[in-house]
């Protein structure tokens, strides 16, 4: 009887971290070397984080919290995106994890099931398709050619969709092409998705905030409200507030996804770490320049 389970035969170990370890490793021996691996902003935490997070730790708030977040968190979270993205929430509507990648990783737990397919445009983040494996699931990729700069088009999308699909991820703007869909090209894709309701979108709006020029940042719930209840819009602290050690993502949507994802938390880390939890408050309404 084999010791090790049968699922890690079906994954590999993140090249994200195998890379940003080879690049701190040549510069820990002296090398010059410039990191591509791991995302991390240019900057610092903001000031008025870090304060808040010493303030909670003089304050005392350093026991458990509720399993998905902190009350106050998720109020904040409701009101970020109210006001950014127009979408409506309440907090019952919230999940609070350990990361962007833990919400993901406990959505797909808490839905996949052995056939269940996954659409994953590619170029993609690495960790995409191996979060589906270990759920149980089938990642069935779309290619965005560089003709069309690195984004997949509607008839693609249509072609990739089954009987079987249960989730479309959607990364805009993308990790690792940095290409953006823009509110016209983005609509397209959910007249798509209108069409086949038994699939489920999984937005990762990590970037949104790393966008350059006139370009506007939509979400897929936001261009077609008629997804709103079957889509899951994913965000965080890490990229926009450089946050990137801190570990707090987010996520809302439909009330019974939410609890599920909660319950995968649950037997899992429990609740994310509570001095990160306030910094996160801090960051989402504290200044925004």
């Amino acid at each position: 009887m084999a010791f090790l389970s049968d699922t890690l035969a079906r994954v590999k170990p993140s090249p994200t971290i195998a890379v940003t370890n080879k690049a701190r490793e040549l510069q820990e021996a002296g090398r010059d070397v410039i990191g591509l691996g791991a995302g991390e902003p240019d900057f610092d935490t903001p000031q008025h984080i870090k304060d808040a997070a010493k303030a909670a730790i003089d304050a005392g708030k350093t026991k458990y919290t509720a399993v998905d977040g902190i009350p106050e968190l998720k109020r904040a979270i409701c009101a970020k995106f109210a006001r950014e993205n127009g979408l409506r929430y309440s907090p019952a509507q919230v999940t609070v994890g350990t990361g962007g990648k833990q919400v993901l990783y406990n959505a797909l737990m808490a839905t996949l099931n052995p056939g269940d397919e996954v659409i994953i445009p590619a170029p993609y983040w690495v960790s995409y398709p191996d979060m589906v494996l270990l759920a149980g699931g089938t990642p069935v990729f779309v290619e965005g050619p560089m003709e069309t700069g690195y984004k997949i088009t509607p008839a693609a999308l249509e072609a990739a969709i089954t009987l079987r699909t249960k989730w479309f991820i959607f990364n805009s703007p993308s990790n690792p092409s940095g290409a953006g869909y823009s509110r016209a090209e983005l609509k397209a894709l959910t007249d798509v998705l209108m069409r086949h309701p038994h699939v489920w979108v999984m937005s990762d709006d990590m970037y949104e905030h790393l966008v350059f020029g006139d370009f506007e940042f939509v979400t897929p719930a936001q261009v077609e409200p008629g997804l709103y209840d079957r889509t899951l819009t994913c965000n965080g602290v890490s990229k926009a507030y450089a946050m990137t050690g801190w570990r707090i993502g987010y996520a809302a949507g439909p009330e019974p996804l939410i609890k599920a994802i909660g319950k995968v938390q649950s037997q899992s880390t429990s609740n994310p770490c509570s001095i990160s939890q306030w910094a996160a408050v801090a960051a989402l309404e504290g200044p925004q320049d």
